[in-house]
């Protein structure tokens, strides 16, 4: 399983350089012209980048571009309007792209040209034959376009963005932070299969995603991808679509997504609108154990629910586009839409959303954050501007309104907020009764001082239930009260939307790490509808590092949706064996994690799983074992010595040939990806020098939107390369190529043209490399 997190998918990887390739990825940038890229793509090898460099440029072929070797097609950075991909002659079955490799266009515009006498019938074709009848359809085949717009296909009734023929088979077709508008028939088309073909164990497609994107004005299904033959055995794609924005799709039909008779397609965080309405048809069609949740339509046709597919937190509110005529689909800064997604955030293409509140800095000091709190309107951002500074407190912080308390951009290392009072009002350093994202800061639980406290955050009382409490690149630790003590703590008879854990660290509790239960036997109740660890890191809890508790033991109270996928956890459970324990929870899924070096027993468990619940592709090392019960199951499951760099210290880098490098869903590392690069330094945010005084600094501000610097240090003189480059191992920028002296050094980076998303960038100096990732958000 691939995991989506919301609109920004956190699954990071390096071990590309060992699994995938060794291309010589040349990159060729061209300029705008009759046949230019067919005559690049001629020239081009295995895994090179073709740049189209002209700025709004017009890139005309008079023929089929043929893709039979694995390429990527890119907008050169810096580029003010997309290079402009399309046809200049008459061709009987117009094609802009067919398809029989992997292809990764970004940055780019197809344009179908509907009405010329050049119109194009498809602008991506997958077959799997050429004309001559041979074969060639590579079945490891990836497409993927990012950042692109893809516009007027239609030729009369057909005409697709993306057509997939029957008898072919790909792993993946992926649509992110695009724009895809007018087709004559279905938008993306990958369908047709009719027979039962066992041999070949699944159909078309592994895995499809649209994610972050915007499809409109298609007379048909804007996605329609079938899921294989009528036979219960073949295996059927991995379908993912999350915050996506449909409008008037299925003019003719109604009909905007339709994962045909798949037993687990996702959707979440979308906007269906504006499309035909009829009683009789349906806009969203589902199958099997398939789900629709926190997503909104409105004038369009029903939703229909077949097999034991489900729909929760479905509205009918009008989007209020600003101008779809013109493809403009922004929302209204005070929308509803704009806090309705399954992480507190807007649903729909989130570039569609609008931000709200102010942006309160705050220096460090006595009581200037708990002030700034009391001072906030609903909404703010409350930024903390000084480097390492304490922001003291002699009272606990009560969080009445949505706030966002983060770090300012820049800083070398993270604002810490503590308390320095010995009451017992201080025990807590936030009581949460609202929606707050802690960003990029870190809490002090002061163990062992007499400021200890026993909660760093503390949901109690009236909540809002609405509220969203989300901790992203944060580290929170020691605290420890006795024989208690929680970095979170959600009580009985409270309920809260989303908790969410993302790229932290969590150290050092006098009990459970993460705790939300005690809801009494048949009292209907539950705390929580969504709860997300994603790559973290939890290390000496004292108890379980998560327990979450579903709700009651009634059948119909609903339980929350529970995810923890790359996950490093570190003596966890030190006193009672326990680490992972979604109490109750009968669909809760653990992926790509590590789990080690705890209490082991025979008698007791590290991870208690009950009703159809899961861990997958993880490694238990000398902890206690996995429970299973009722129909739960574990899978690629090893038992590996992780061989932390230095736990102690909280340092978990993993060396360089660990196998569980490549042990995850994606072929890629487990547990918390941080680690597989130089560290992730915990009391300075900057990796430690080598042996050779090469440093490679954390670029700032991170994450970004569309500038970044990123600087480095070199203790001795040599041939620098400084370069990025995605996930999939291909380079999209090269900084820096030649000889630097001695010094230290920081150079601009523009990822304009690149989708969101995480990315790598390295530092070569004479053959010696180190790593870090930055993230691209937009």
């Amino acid at each position: 399983m691939r995991t989506i997190t919301t609109c920004f998918g956190l699954m990071i990887a390096l071990v590309f350089l060992v699994t995938r390739p060794a291309f010589a990825q040349t990159t060729i940038e061209i300029e705008a012209g009759q046949n230019t890229l067919n005559d690049a793509l001629a020239e081009a090898g295995p895994g090179d980048t073709i740049v189209l460099t002209t700025d709004g440029g017009e890139y005309l072929t008079d023929s089929n571009i043929n893709i039979t070797i694995p390429v990527t097609i890119q907008a050169a950075a810096g580029l003010n309007e997309r290079p402009v991909i399309k046809h200049s002659e008459v061709i009987s079955t117009a094609v802009i792209f067919e398809v029989w490799n992997s292809l990764h266009l970004d940055g780019v515009e197809l344009d179908g040209q509907a009405g010329t006498e050049y119109n194009a019938k498809y602008l991506l074709r997958i077959r799997p034959q050429n004309d001559a009848g041979d074969l060639v359809l590579e079945p490891t085949t990836v497409v993927k376009v990012t950042d692109s717009y893809l516009h007027d296909v239609i030729d009369g009734g057909d005409g697709n963005f993306l057509r997939q023929y029957a008898y072919t088979l790909i792993d993946s077709v992926i649509f992110r932070n695009s724009v895809l508008s007018g087709s004559g028939k279905e938008g993306i088309r990958i369908k047709d299969e009719s027979s039962e073909r066992k041999d070949l164990g699944f159909y078309n497609v592994k895995y499809f995603e649209v994610s972050n994107t915007t499809i409109a004005n298609t007379k048909r299904s804007a996605i329609y991808v079938y899921s294989g033959d009528t036979e219960p055995a073949t295996p059927e794609p991995e379908f993912i679509v999350d915050r996506l924005t449909c409008h008037n799709c299925g003019s003719v039909n109604g009909r905007a997504i339709w994962p045909r008779d798949m037993q687990s397609a996702v959707i979440t965080n979308s906007i269906v609108a504006n499309g035909l309405v009829d009683d009789e048809l349906w806009s969203v069609n589902l199958a099997g154990a398939s789900s629709i949740s926190h997503s909104n339509v409105f004038m369009v046709s029903k939703i229909q629910l077949g097999g034991s597919s489900t729909q929760v937190e479905i509205s009918e509110i009008d989007p209020q586009f600003a101008n779809p005529d013109m493809l403009d689909f922004t929302l209204p800064a005070d929308s509803p839409l704009l806090t309705m997604g399954t992480d507190g955030m807007g649903i729909g293409d989130m570039r569609w959303t609008t931000s709200g509140g102010s942006t309160i800095q705050v220096a460090a000091g006595q009581n200037t954050l708990a002030d700034a709190v009391d001072a906030a309107e609903p909404g703010d951002i409350i930024e903390l501007t000084d480097s390492g500074g304490e922001y003291l407190n002699d009272d606990r912080m009560d969080i009445t309104i949505p706030l966002t308390i983060r770090a300012a951009a820049g800083l070398d290392e993270r604002p810490v907020i503590k308390n320095n009072e010995a009451d017992e009002s201080t025990r807590v350093v936030f009581e949460v009764l609202n929606s707050l994202h802690l960003d990029g800061i870190e809490i002090d639980g002061q163990a062992g001082t007499d400021f200890n406290a026993k909660y760093l955050l503390r949901v109690r009382g009236d909540v809002d239930s609405s509220t969203v409490i989300k901790v992203t690149d944060s580290y929170l630790h020691d605290v420890v009260a006795g024989s208690d003590g929680n970095f979170l703590r959600q009580y009985p008879g409270t309920f809260a939307d989303s908790i969410i854990f993302r790229n932290s660290i969590l150290s050092g509790s006098g009990k459970e790490g993460i705790r939300t239960k005690d809801e009494e036997t048949d009292s209907g109740l539950f705390n929580v509808k969504y709860f997300e660890v994603s790559n973290t890191t939890m290390a000496n809890t004292r108890a379980s590092a998560i327990y979450i508790y579903s709700g009651d033991t009634d059948p119909a109270t609903p339980e929350p949706e529970v995810i923890v996928d790359h996950l490093t956890c570190h003596n966890c459970g030190h006193s009672n064996g326990r680490a992972i324990y979604p109490r109750g929870v009968q669909t809760a899924r653990i992926t790509n994690s590590i789990i080690a070096n705890s209490l082991v027993d025979e008698e007791r468990w590290s991870v208690n799983l009950t009703g159809t619940s899961s861990i997958s592709h993880s490694n238990l090392f000398m902890v206690s074992k996995i429970e299973l019960g009722g129909n739960s199951t574990q899978e690629a499951i090893s038992e590996i010595d992780p061989q932390f760099a230095n736990p102690d210290m909280l340092d978990f880098t993993l060396p360089a040939d660990s196998p569980l490098l490549t042990m995850g869903t994606d072929g890629m590392g487990i547990g918390d990806m941080r680690w597989i690069t130089s560290g992730v330094a915990i009391e300075e945010d900057t990796p430690i020098p080598s042996e050779t005084n090469i440093v490679l600094d954390q670029n700032y501000p991170n994450p970004f939107n569309i500038e970044t610097t990123i600087p480095y240090h070199l203790g001795r003189d040599g041939h620098v390369t400084l370069e990025v480059f995605d996930l999939l191992g291909r380079s999209v920028a090269r900084l820096k190529d030649g000889y630097d002296s001695a010094g230290s050094y920081s150079v601009s980076l523009s990822m304009q043209q690149q989708g969101a998303g995480t990315y790598f960038y390295r530092l070569t100096v004479d053959g010696e490399s180190t790593w870090r990732k930055l993230v691209v958000v937009k």
